[in-house]
């Protein structure tokens, strides 16, 4: 079977920190599991590289393992080891160390201070931050400062369209949104696209199945298997209460879905679930980039981190093709009136947590805090709701997401008048084409990926 290389933005990061960081940083290559990280990172290994190695420490053996503790000390043997062990010549400045699933290993990650002064190759760890963090303070590990972040997330729309060898649509939809210009009857067809890759979503095992064989059914079963991997992950993990995670997992869809825009509401959970007791494991799956978690701001201005209610959260997951999956339990692909809704667009108010998702997702992917807005009445009402904030050009910019026919901005006429100096231009997405009402624009929901 012919060999699927999906092009990925980050790339070029990656080329980046080879030429100005390597070989004095490592590369931290952080996201979820099947995210494609060790894909890219070898990609790299293939491409940039005389030869390349990697050490998964999923299923690295003892003598391996012991390397990072008892033979630091002696570099000639800690690599002629390594090239023994898995067969590859190193050569000095052109051979790339990957350290796979870092996470597992924290001592590993500890030694990098020591073979990064050393110079002779360069490395990156790929992983997650959950676990690390209560691993490393349990165990005095000491984490090294050479370390060069990057965060790997799902692929984003313009990314699934070069996977299906579209690479003109994209720049048609850059073009209508720089210059606030209807696309006209090209939007119907960039529509259809952007609900397939809904479906589909942005992992890339299922997007890969998808251009191999076109079949929904065997999309989803590639989708199944991913959320079956996190499942066990949270089970075997024991940083956290596996109970708490999964309570948390479990619930996402029906707390999208419910008809009022309201936060997290953890006695769904749970009828006795306190915050504080989840407050460790929403931590760990935000930092395991299985989901995005998204905070209430009290009090907007263009420093918008400052104001977050620590206790008032909305969570979406890492992927809208996962969540349609996640929302449907076990049933069949032929059975899922998600999918259904979604292809022929016929979405009900209660299924636009879909498209809510995914905004989530694209404004995570384009490097924003996934933020929102809720201001109550003295008796508990919410009567303010602004979905999502962004800042651009030193304004915050309200966001709204709209999946029925009701298209009335109210909240984000009644935001701007409330903090009107810090506001700028105001988003409403829908399913409809790009339009502009004084400072309230409205875009169609795959414009999302621009904002």
């Amino acid at each position: 079977m012919t060999e699927v290389i999906l092009k990925r933005k980050i790339y070029e990061e990656l080329l980046k920190w080879k030429r100005e960081y390597a070989p004095e940083y490592a590369l931290f290559l952080k996201g979820a599991r099947r995210v494609g990280k060790t894909t890219i990172a070898e990609e790299l290994g293939k491409n940039e590289y005389k030869s390349f190695v990697t050490i998964n420490f999923q299923s690295a053996n003892d003598t391996v393992r012991d390397l990072f503790v008892n033979s630091l000390l002696d570099l000639d043997y800690f690599f002629n080891v390594i090239q023994m062990q898995y067969g590859v010549k190193l050569y000095k400045r052109n051979s790339l160390i990957i350290f796979d699933e870092i996470q597992l290993y924290p001592l590993a990650r500890q030694a990098l201070k020591t073979l990064l002064a050393d110079g002779r190759y360069d490395y990156i760890e790929t992983g997650s931050l959950a676990g690390i963090k209560k691993k490393t303070e349990s165990s005095e590990i000491l984490i090294p400062s050479e370390e060069y972040a990057l965060e790997l997330f799902p692929l984003d729309f313009e990314e699934f369209l070069w996977a299906t060898g579209d690479e003109f649509t994209f720049p048609i939809i850059k073009s209508s949104y720089e210059n606030t210009k209807p696309l006209g009857k090209l939007h119907k067809d960039i529509f259809r696209k952007f609900r397939e890759y809904m479906c589909v979503g942005g992992m890339p095992q299922a997007v890969v199945k998808y251009i191999r064989t076109k079949d929904f059914e065997k999309v989803d079963f590639a989708k199944k298997e991913i959320l079956a991997l996190y499942r066990n992950d949270i089970k075997s993990q024991k940083e956290e209460s596996s109970t708490y995670l999964g309570n948390i997992l479990d619930n996402i869809p029906s707390e999208l879905s419910k008809h009022e825009k309201s936060s997290f509401t953890l006695s769904h959970v749970d009828k006795n679930a306190r915050y504080r007791e989840y407050r460790e494991p929403l931590s760990w799956l935000s930092e395991a980039m299985i989901v995005n978690l998204a905070r209430n701001v009290t009090d907007p201005s263009p420093a918008l981190t400052l104001s977050m209610d620590s206790e008032r959260f909305k969570c979406y997951l890492l992927d809208t093709g996962l969540l349609i999956n996640l929302s449907f339990g076990d049933g069949t692909f032929m059975d899922n009136e998600f999918y259904k809704a979604i292809l022929t667009d016929r979405l009900h108010i209660n299924e636009g947590m879909f498209v809510e998702n995914i905004v989530a997702q694209c404004l995570r992917s384009n490097g924003h805090k996934i933020l929102f807005y809720i201001e109550y009445n003295n008796k508990g009402k919410p009567v303010m709701e602004i979905d999502f904030l962004i800042r651009k050009d030193k304004k915050v910019i309200p966001i709204e997401v709209k999946s029925g026919r009701e298209l009335a901005a109210k909240s984000l006429r009644n935001f701007k008048t409330k903090f009107s100096d810090k506001v700028g231009f105001q988003y409403v997405l829908y399913d409809g084409d790009i339009k502009r009402e004084d400072e309230v624009i409205f875009l169609p929901y795959y414009m999302a990926a621009l904002l």
